[in-house]
């Protein structure tokens, strides 16, 4: 009679990585790291500096958004005609020339108002220039500014102090060549 051995050899034992069950905790880990990565990158690219799309203070303009809705529709409710306009292209000292011509309803020229404009570049929107714009002859503001290299879409906010009355307008011109 043949005898059995009754022990188990060590063929008989899984030896492989799979055999074993271990992929599975390996497997785990990776999806986790790959899901991690993706958060800190995105993290990374959301608070990189070309990203601050935010406006500036908004909760005071939220609180204050009827008062702001108000100025917006007061240049339309007074008849005032408001032109925005900027140079295209920049000069050799690397100005833009902004310039705003202000009518009444009349198509009189407004002077001696106080004319201030916030601008910036829609894809950089952190980079934000303001200015007053001093009045130059029959209802036209302007000034050179500095600071405006980037072509493409801007947005200007013109607000206007005139004639015991303020007004905002807010107008998207194309820049560059």
């Amino acid at each position: 009679m043949a005898e059995h051995s009754t022990t188990t050899s060590s063929d008989e034992q899984p030896k492989g990585f799979i055999e074993r069950g271990l992929h599975w905790p390996v497997m785990l880990v990776c999806m986790f790291l790959v899901s991690a990565s993706f958060v800190i990158v995105t993290a990374i690219l959301g608070a990189g500096s070309g990203s601050h799309m935010v406006e500036p203070d908004y909760y005071a303009r939220a609180v204050n958004w009827d008062s702001e809705r108000e100025r917006l529709e007061a240049a339309e409710r007074l008849g005032w005609d408001v032109r925005v306009s900027a140079s295209g292209v920049l000069n050799p000292t690397g100005t833009r020339l902004v310039s705003v011509l202000l009518f009444d309803s009349e198509g009189n020229p407004i002077e001696e108002a106080i004319v201030q404009v916030i601008c910036f570049a829609n894809t950089q929107a952190h980079d934000r220039i303001e200015v007053e714009l001093p009045y130059t002859s029959a209802g036209q503001y302007q000034t050179r500014i500095q600071g405006m290299h980037t072509d493409g879409f801007w947005e200007f906010r013109v607000s206007i102090d005139a004639l015991r009355e303020q007004a905002l307008v807010i107008e998207s011109l194309e820049l560059g060549e």
